[in-house]
């Protein structure tokens, strides 16, 4: 009773259920912040990574990259060229990194499928209905608490990157400023406006 056929089109609804109840969670529990592991299949090593989530603001930091995303522009820092890319939200390719809207468009994008329970959480795999850098995303959400264990993203390219979420805090401070690029903390920083 928890699938029903529209369009011809399987739809799942216990998984959008689940995915709507993850999208609640986000908005409940903002701002968030967490640690991260990323992992490339095929690779040995991983490497680590902070996210601040508030709403559809973010910033990121990674593998010497800085992201900064105020919910209209995304500044990417990247350490090894000093250089700053600036670029409409829309524009960017780091939709994965803004949980927050990724989550609560994931129901509308993607086509929800409840794979199984493992370990206490719910293993869903989102198929993208329209044209996309993605092939599948498999979520894992935690039965109890609704939160993201982890985030496996399959390109059509045929890489695919795990992210292992760790060190979870809620309410935590934070302000506007704090999503966006400042430049007096990069004053040799290039800056390459793309917009």
């Amino acid at each position: 009773a928890q699938k029903e056929i529209q369009n011809g089109v399987v739809v799942d609804k216990q998984a959008q259920k689940i995915i709507t109840n993850i999208s609640s969670t986000l908005k409940t529990e903002s701002p968030i912040s967490l640690n991260f592991s990323i992992s490339q299949k095929g690779q040995k090593t991983s490497d680590k990574g902070t996210l601040k989530i508030n709403g559809n603001k973010y910033t990121a930091s990674f593998s010497g990259n800085n992201i900064y995303c105020d919910g209209n522009t995304v500044w990417i820092y990247q350490k090894e060229t000093n250089e700053v890319n600036i670029n409409n939200i829309e524009d960017t390719e780091n939709e994965i990194l803004n949980i927050s809207k990724f989550i609560s468009e994931a129901n509308t994008k993607f086509r929800p499928k409840l794979i199984r329970e493992e370990k206490g959480n719910y293993v869903i795999d989102l198929a993208p209905k329209t044209k996309s850098e993605f092939s599948k995303v498999r979520l894992m959400s935690n039965k109890q608490t609704n939160r993201i264990h982890s985030i496996e993203v399959n390109y059509k390219k045929g890489n695919v990157y795990t992210y292992l979420i760790s060190n979870y805090k809620t309410k935590i401070q934070s302000k506007d400023i704090d999503f966006v690029f400042n430049k007096k903390d990069y004053p040799s920083a290039i800056i390459v406006d793309l917009r």
